[in-house]
C-alpha cells in the first residue's frame, strides 16, 4: 500500500456539498431482503449472540412470538443505514443511531429499506478541527406494508490522516492480556446472564437496578469476518468480479451503481472500509489507533445487554447510542446498563435504561439510552 498518498482536506464548501441531496430519497442497496432462519441466525452469531429466540425454532415456538424473531438491530443487516452522499474521498465513520421499533422482525418477513438525507451539520471535535455530520432517516417496512422500525443514523465525514486537518489518533498496540484477565473474560462469557422465558414484569423493576451486561472480545479480524457474514459493513464490500465492475462503473457509468455513495468510493485507491481489516491503512491512512470495529456492530453488542435483561417477553421500543472512542483489534467490549426510570404510557409499562460500553482499560467507548416495554401483572 502506498503510504505517500495525500488525501483531500475538507473543502471550504463542504457543508454545501454534503447537503446537495438534503431531503431527497437515497438509492439503497440492500444486503438482505428476507429475514430467513439463516439470515437471522448468521446476524445473531456475528454478534456472538446464541439466544435461542433468534436461532431455535422449537424454543421460539413456545414464546409469546410463536416463532423465531430477529435481534432488534438485525435491520443493520438489511441496510446498514449509512446515508452519507457527496464529499469525494472524505472518510466517513459511523457515530451513532436513534432507533424506534414498532414490531419485531419475524422469520420469513420480507423487508424493504427506504432512506433520505435528513440533516447535515458542521462540527468540531477533539481530534479534528472541522468535520461534517450527515444524518439519514431510514424506514424499514415488511411485506404487509407496516413499518417495523425507523432510525436516524449519523455519520462523521472526516479528512484522512494524510490531509490537512485530518484525523490523527495516536497508534496503539493491541492490548496484552494477562492470564487473570483472560480467565475473567472466559468466566464472564461462559456465565453470561440471559433471562429467557423467566418473565420480568414491569411492577417488579426497581429504579437504579443494574443490568448484568455482556462481554465481547478481544476483537480480532475473524470477529469482523463473522460479523460481515450477517451484516455487510457497507455496500462497498464487493468481491472479485463485482469489485472490478463497480470500480469501472464509478469511472465510466456512475448511474449504474445502485446506491448514492459518491462514485469515488469504488474507484478510490484506499477503500473507505478497509480500515476494519487492514492495520496499516487504519493507522497510516485513516488516522485511527489501529484496525477498528464496525459502529453498528458495537451498537448490536450493546443491544444484547438490554435483550438479555428484558427476556423473551420484553420488547425494545427505543435505542439511542453514540460512539465515543474507537475499539481496535485486541480490545474487549464490556456492555453495562442500569434502570433510570419507569412509567406508564398508553397503558404500556415502560422502563427507561442507561447503557454504555467500556473497554478493558475502563474507557467508555459508547453511551446510550433504551426504552423497554415489559408485560404488566393482571
Amino acid at each position: 500500500m502506498d503510504s505517500t498518498l495525500h488525501a483531500p482536506s475538507l473543502p471550504a464548501d463542504a457543508l454545501e456539498q454534503a447537503s446537495a441531496l438534503l431531503g431527497q430519497d437515497i438509492r439503497v442497496e440492500q444486503w438482505n431482503y428476507e429475514a430467513t432462519r439463516d439470515t437471522i441466525r448468521h446476524y445473531a452469531w456475528g454478534l456472538g449472540d446464541d439466544n435461542p429466540l433468534y436461532c431455535d425454532p422449537d424454543y421460539a415456538a413456545g414464546t409469546r412470538w410463536g416463532g423465531i424473531i430477529a435481534p432488534p438491530t438485525f435491520l443493520f443487516g438489511v441496510f446498514d443505514a449509512v446515508v452519507a452522499p457527496g464529499l469525494p474521498d472524505i472518510q466517513w465513520f459511523y457515530s451513532g443511531s436513534d432507533w424506534t421499533f414498532h414490531e419485531p422482525v419475524r422469520r420469513n418477513d420480507a423487508i424493504t429499506a427506504r432512506a433520505r438525507l435528513a440533516d447535515v451539520r458542521e462540527v468540531s471535535g477533539k481530534q479534528v478541527p472541522r468535520m461534517i455530520v450527515q444524518t439519514g432517516d431510514v424506514a424499514y417496512t415488511n411485506q404487509h406494508g407496516r413499518t417495523v422500525a425507523s432510525v436516524l443514523s449519523h455519520c462523521f465525514r472526516v479528512p484522512r490522516q494524510t490531509a490537512e486537518g485530518g484525523l490523527r489518533y495516536e497508534a496503539r498496540e493491541p492490548h496484552r492480556y494477562g492470564a487473570a484477565e483472560l480467565q475473567a473474560i472466559e468466566d464472564a462469557v461462559l456465565n453470561e446472564y440471559r433471562r429467557g422465558a423467566d418473565t420480568l414484569y414491569w411492577e417488579d423493576v426497581e429504579v437504579g437496578a443494574e443490568m448484568p451486561g455482556t462481554v465481547r472480545g478481544p476483537l480480532s479480524q475473524l470477529d469482523m469476518t463473522c460479523y460481515y457474514a450477517g451484516a455487510v459493513g457497507t455496500s462497498g464490500y464487493k468481491s472479485t468480479k463485482l469489485k472490478w465492475q463497480y470500480s469501472y462503473w464509478a469511472r465510466h457509468a456512475p448511474d449504474r451503481i445502485p446506491n448514492n455513495y459518491d462514485p469515488s468510493y469504488y474507484a478510490a485507491a484506499i477503500s473507505p472500509s478497509i480500515g476494519h481489516q487492514n492495520a496499516k491503512v487504519a493507522v497510516s491512512e485513516l488516522g485511527m489507533p489501529g484496525p477498528y470495529d464496525n459502529g453498528p456492530q458495537r451498537i448490536g453488542f450493546m443491544t444484547g445487554c438490554v435483550t438479555n435483561w428484558m427476556g423473551d417477553d420484553g420488547f425494545l421500543r427505543y435505542l439511542g447510542v453514540r460512539l465515543k472512542l474507537p475499539v481496535i483489534f485486541g480490545d474487549t467490549t464490556f456492555t453495562k446498563g442500569k434502570v433510570a426510570g419507569k412509567r406508564i404510557e398508553d397503558d404500556r409499562g415502560l422502563v427507561d435504561a442507561e447503557i454504555w460500553a467500556e473497554n478493558q482499560l475502563g474507557q467508555v467507548t459508547a453511551r446510550g439510552t433504551a426504552v423497554i416495554e415489559l408485560p404488566r401483572r393482571p
